[in-house]
């Protein structure tokens, strides 16, 4: 099985029924997994913020929100809504795509600012206004890491929490 499509059956079995996304090279493989999953859909709001803000509003009504956006830029306008879910503790798991592990500038020039398109340091950007952030680096630690953010969101004070996906690893078999 593809990491994606084990991404889109944990969220399903977690009871999200809904994930807001707006397609981009680095989510994909995500979508794709969404799309072949029974019990889970898609909604494409047209903007990330929009799905930040729309998986904030799911959470508030179903307990439990997701937004998925790709790398770069798209990664980034998630920001706003991140910065909502957490200073209103709403449990809202946000997903990235990012470049894929070898095409990262730690992995090709340490120090260089960025090597892959559309390379952003979303984890670092977001782990002042999440719960938990993580970029999971190899495929089996995807889903201990997504049980993980989902439990910390839950934990306390909830609050959302992101999860960075690199493209190889979602593509990888598990």
């Amino acid at each position: 099985m593809k990491v994606a499509k084990a991404i889109a059956e944990f969220l399903r079995d977690a009871g999200i029924r809904h994930v807001f996304c707006i397609s981009g090279g680095a989510s994909l493989h995500i979508i794709h997994g969404i799309q072949d999953t029974e019990g889970i859909d898609y909604v494409c709001p047209q903007s990330e913020q929009a799905a930040a803000f729309a998986a904030d509003s799911y959470a508030r009504l179903a307990g439990l929100g997701c937004a998925l956006a790709t790398s770069g830029p798209g990664a980034t306008n998630l920001i706003t809504g991140i910065a909502a879910s957490y200073y209103d503790s709403i449990p809202v798991l946000y997903l990235t795509g990012n470049v894929t592990t070898f095409r990262m500038a730690s992995a090709v020039y340490p120090g260089l600012r960025q090597y892959g398109f559309q390379e952003t340091p979303i984890v670092p950007m977001c782990s002042q206004i999440t719960k938990y952030a993580v970029m999971v680096r190899r495929a089996s630690q995807v889903i201990p890491e997504l049980v993980k953010a989902l439990a910390m969101m839950r934990k306390a004070r909830t609050g959302p929490a992101l999860v960075d996906v690199p493209d190889d690893i979602q593509r990888a078999d598990i």
